[in-house]
Formats: C-alpha cells, sequence, structure tokens
C-alpha cells in the first residue's frame, strides 16, 4: 500500500476553474433548449391557424347523420341546435359504422345474480316460464339456451343478500330453486 501512494503524483486542481466552466456549460444548455423550444412553439402556433377558416361551420340539423355503403342514412348522434348554415360529409369505412351499431344496440349489462328456477328440455321450461310469469307480477323472467338444455332464471338482484331474501320466497313454490351469479339488466330509473 505505502508503495502504491509513493507511485501517486498529486496534482493541484483548480476548483473555482470548473465550477466557472460548469456553469458556463449550463447556461449555454439552457439558452439552447429554451431557443428550440420557443421556435418549435411559434412553428405550432403558425400551423394551427393554417387550418383555420376565417368563418365557423354550424350546423341547422339537431342529429348527424352517416350515409351507409348501401345508400341508407342512420341517425347517429345528437347534437345542439345552432344557428348558421354548413355541410360536413363525414366519410368513413362501413366497417366503423357496423361496429358503431352493434355496440350502441346492446344495452350495458351489470355484474349480479339471478335465481334458476328450473334447467332442463325446452318445452318445459316454456311451461315453468309461463307458469312463473302468471304467479311473479314483475316480468324480469329469463329463458337462457345453455346447450344443450334450456335455464329459467328469475330477477335481477345487485347483491347476494337480495337474492338470498328472494329465493328464501322462491324455494316454497321451486325446491331446485338456485341462486346463480349473472350478467344483469340495468335498474330502471324512477
Amino acid at each position: 500500500m505505502a508503495r502504491y501512494l509513493e507511485n501517486i503524483n498529486p496534482t493541484y486542481v483548480d476548483l473555482s476553474k470548473m465550477n466557472k466552466e460548469f456553469i458556463t456549460h449550463c447556461l449555454r444548455a439552457t439558452l439552447i433548449v429554451s431557443l428550440a423550444f420557443f421556435s418549435l412553439s411559434s412553428q405550432a402556433q403558425k400551423s394551427k391557424n393554417r387550418w383555420r377558416s376565417a368563418k365557423a361551420d354550424t350546423l341547422k340539423v339537431d342529429t348527424l347523420e352517416v350515409e351507409l355503403s348501401d345508400s341508407s342514412s342512420s341517425s347517429l348522434i345528437p347534437l345542439p341546435k345552432k344557428n348558421g348554415e354548413g355541410e360536413i360529409v363525414l366519410n368513413m369505412d362501413s366497417a366503423i359504422s357496423a361496429l358503431y351499431f352493434d355496440n350502441t344496440e346492446k344495452t350495458p349489462g351489470l355484474t349480479g345474480y339471478r335465481i334458476q328456477i328450473y334447467f332442463g328440455d325446452l318445452e318445459t321450461a316454456r311451461e315453468v316460464r309461463a307458469k312463473c310469469r302468471k304467479q311473479m307480477d314483475h316480468g324480469r323472467i329469463y329463458l337462457e339456451a345453455i346447450s344443450p338444455n334450456y335455464s329459467v332464471a328469475v330477477g335481477d338482484y345487485r347483491d347476494r343478500w337480495e337474492a338470498e331474501h328472494a329465493l328464501s320466497e322462491l324455494s316454497k313454490t321451486y325446491r331446485d330453486a338456485l341462486i346463480i351469479p349473472a350478467e344483469i339488466e340495468l335498474p330502471e330509473l324512477k
């Protein structure tokens, strides 16, 4: 170790000169970055104004209509009423409009519970559903196909407690009734 220290020649380092150089480099870098930023932002503002027209177009209609490839049109989006005249031409692939129509026709579901009162063949499932409709005052009775059988389920319960309460009443009439998790319909707003 002593031999190693003997071979090292300590040199004088001027820290004040290093600090001045460091500060100078930082100021130069800051200046270059700020100039680049301001020049890019001014270019972005110029290009944004280039696309604006002097007069804004407005619609007289209260819905946006899309003309499909088979020459039929369909009302898509309700728009707020505005004064003025204008025309919008919307060109899009028919696959996009088909996706939109498929998703708007489906009502969003909610995860909840139903009470299954029957599971078996189609004819008996229809009879059970008809009998249940006569006994119950609400129309939330569902016949679902679970290949090769059919299921009759009752209700749209948001939590297990509601389903347990309804099961205690239904189990008097339907002994094989059981609670199943399902995607339920949204409750009606009052």
